[in-house]
């Protein structure tokens, strides 16, 4: 058995907050709305929950697969908020999954030792520990926006949503 250590832990908390819990709360909102609703924005400043959606999509796969696993994943962050095609559902969990997928592997993959060396491939400097965290906390931040324009858009569509998608 792996012994528990600070680190481990922290990754493991980590793991389960973006690749189960958060991203579960997302999936609900998503599937308890419309389509017209998924692509409403109040005005132009404002996102829709789509391009929100696209948005944790880009960030993950570029913090945690890109920085942190390595992978090739080219980021056009402009495009999450451009976007206006109305992807329909079951595309945005597509992508979604494909993000959360890729996090999950580099998370559960990697060598607790490593949170505090340098993070190579970072924007600015950083730990690999600063990384996973400041993306944890972005994420959580959108989606909560998801969660509170789901309960604008329908009240009814996700009733006690952190109980139901508690790890």
């Amino acid at each position: 058995m792996t012994e528990q250590t600070i680190e481990s832990t922290f990754l493991q908390n980590a793991r389960s907050r973006l690749c189960v819990h958060l991203t579960r709360q997302v999936q609900e909102c998503l599937n308890g709305l419309q389509l017209d609703q998924i692509w409403w924005r109040p005005n132009e400043a404002s996102n829709a929950i789509g391009n929100l959606v696209l948005h944790c999509v880009g960030s993950t796969r570029f913090y945690i697969g890109h920085v942190i696993g390595n992978s090739d994943f080219v980021r056009n962050r402009d495009t999450e908020f451009s976007e206006r095609r109305s992807l329909p559902v079951a595309e945005l969990l597509a992508h979604l999954n494909i993000a959360i997928e890729e996090a999950d592997d580099v998370l559960s993959h990697l060598d607790p030792a490593t949170l505090l060396t340098p993070a190579e491939r970072a924007l600015k400097p950083a730990i690999v520990m600063d990384i996973i965290s400041l993306q944890v906390a972005h994420y959580a931040l959108h989606v909560g926006q998801i969660t509170y324009a789901t309960k604008l858009l329908n009240a009814n569509a996700i009733d006690e949503i952190w109980r139901k998608t508690q790890p």
